[in-house]
């Protein structure tokens, strides 16, 4: 009898030490990993909304949501999720700057003890139907004031249709612009000469607009930095 009585104990110690991790109450509806797909550069940022759910048996609390750069921001609807129930996270990713594969991560911070933080990948590649080479505008060396400089900046068709760009517009004063072909097949490109009069010293910066008829990239925005010298 005594025997029997060690061999149990001892298999439940063994059990409770072995035993499976208990898992997590909080889950992502449709994985911990979501694709953007393709993204334009069109100056507006991405939107996404990540599903959680509480699958367990008692109440989760929210503590935080962070991202893993300035470029990506995120924000939950409710701290609060009983179970059974299910709360938003609103993702927003601007991808200015960016080109080919990206990838972002969003961190949720929650108060269930066998799993205190959920880590979502975000993977999306950037892309442009006209692609701008350089992808901005600055003017080197410095301008002097009332005096007219230029650059070209060269815009490519690199999608699979037709376009033709309507107009070229900025935000900033002292700006006009010379565009080549307007009508643009896959693989053809145009020059874009940028003229820069400026009337007073400073830095120079603001966006170039680029309008277009492409179903992909409906918009491109140019940034413009330019140093401006007195005589």
């Amino acid at each position: 009898m005594r025997k029997l009585v060690v061999t149990f104990s001892l298999s439940l110690l063994f059990s409770i030490a072995c035993g499976t991790k208990a898992e997590a109450q909080l889950k992502v509806i449709g994985g911990n990993d979501i694709r953007f797909g393709n993204i334009y550069q069109t100056g507006a940022k991405v939107h996404e909304v990540i599903s959680v759910e509480n699958v367990g048996k008692s109440e989760i609390k929210i503590n935080g949501v962070h991202t893993s750069c300035g470029c990506t921001a995120a924000m939950f609807s409710d701290s609060t999720v009983a179970p059974g129930h299910r709360t938003q996270i609103r993702v927003q990713f601007d991808p200015t700057g960016y080109i080919g594969e990206v990838t972002k991560y969003v961190y949720i911070m929650d108060s269930d003890t066998a799993n205190k933080l959920i880590t979502v990948r975000l993977t999306g590649n950037v892309a442009y139907a006209l692609q701008p080479t350089p992808s901005y505008v600055m003017l080197n060396g410095a301008m002097i004031i009332n005096r007219m400089d230029s650059t070209t900046v060269t815009l490519s068709n690199t999608s699979n249709e037709t376009f033709r760009i309507t107009r070229v517009v900025s935000d900033s004063k002292g700006l006009s612009f010379r565009l080549g072909k307007k009508k643009l097949s896959p693989g053809e490109f145009t020059d874009l000469v940028v003229y820069v009069k400026a009337h007073t010293a400073g830095e120079l910066s603001g966006f170039i607009h680029v309008y277009t008829t492409s179903k992909l990239q409906p918009e491109l925005q140019l940034r413009l930095f330019a140093t401006v010298i007195g005589r």
